[in-house]
């Protein structure tokens, strides 16, 4: 569970802090142009990374510094709480003059306040415990991101830890009139808009048959008259 998000001249973003400690689900209301979609697009870049982006030119652009200032580096931080330990992830970004796309300027993952590892600039350093061993440090390109390059030592890493579970967050930004209501098949990852909601619900109940009574349970309670939800052949493979 999210703890805490961070994020600092990105597009409308400046000094941004939603902090989400202890709160299992939220929704974000506002106007147009309030920041909502920005939230959720610093959230996909963070899971972008996770799930093996490693040039930050494919996830940031120049243009996504907030009114071009290019003086300020982009920061992102983003704090969660895994196996009752709180992970907590930095990622610096800066744009110097005649460049044409951002790269890295300090990068680190703490487990309770404790460095795993940490980057500054091309710099890589990976912390160890006195019983490992001194610390290990590599170079790599500056426009790289070291999070999905590290190698993992097993599963129980925590620098795997928190990949994993950074590459399975589910994104939504939820708009009811792009909802398909047929699908030609079943996912477990519904779309930004979740306008394949159809395909999701299918995937859903056919890879947990028990979630169909929390979702009756809920429907109930908002719509009195609710019978039951039933899965049509409307046509054929749909």
């Amino acid at each position: 569970m999210i703890q805490r998000l961070y994020v600092h001249n990105f597009r409308c973003l400046e000094h941004f802090e939603l902090p989400l400690k202890g709160i299992s689900s939220s929704l974000l209301i506002g106007k147009n142009g309030s920041g909502k979609s920005t939230i959720s697009y610093a959230l996909e870049i963070l899971q972008g990374i996770a799930r093996g982006v490693s040039r930050i030119g494919e996830l940031v652009k120049a243009s996504d510094f907030t009114r071009g200032n290019t003086d300020i580096p982009i920061r992102f931080e983003i704090e969660t709480i895994l196996s009752e330990k709180l992970y907590k992830y930095v990622l610096v970004l800066e744009l110097p003059d005649n460049f044409k796309e951002p790269r890295i300027s300090e990068e680190q993952l703490l487990v309770d306040g404790k460095q795993i590892y940490s980057r500054k600039e091309a710099n890589v350093c990976l912390h160890k415990n006195p019983q490992q061993g001194s610390d290990a440090s590599f170079f790599i390109d500056w426009h790289l991101i070291a999070l999905p390059i590290i190698q993992k030592q097993s599963e129980k890493d925590p620098i795997q830890i928190f990949q994993s579970w950074l590459e399975r967050m589910i994104i939504l930004s939820p708009v009811p009139c792009k909802m398909k209501g047929a699908s030609r098949g079943s996912t477990l990852l519904p779309e930004r808009y979740v306008s394949n909601f159809a395909e999701w619900l299918t995937g859903l109940l056919l890879r947990y048959p028990a979630a169909y009574s929390n979702i009756d349970k809920y429907l109930r309670k908002v719509m009195p008259d609710f019978d039951s939800i039933e899965n049509e052949l409307l046509a054929k493979d749909v």
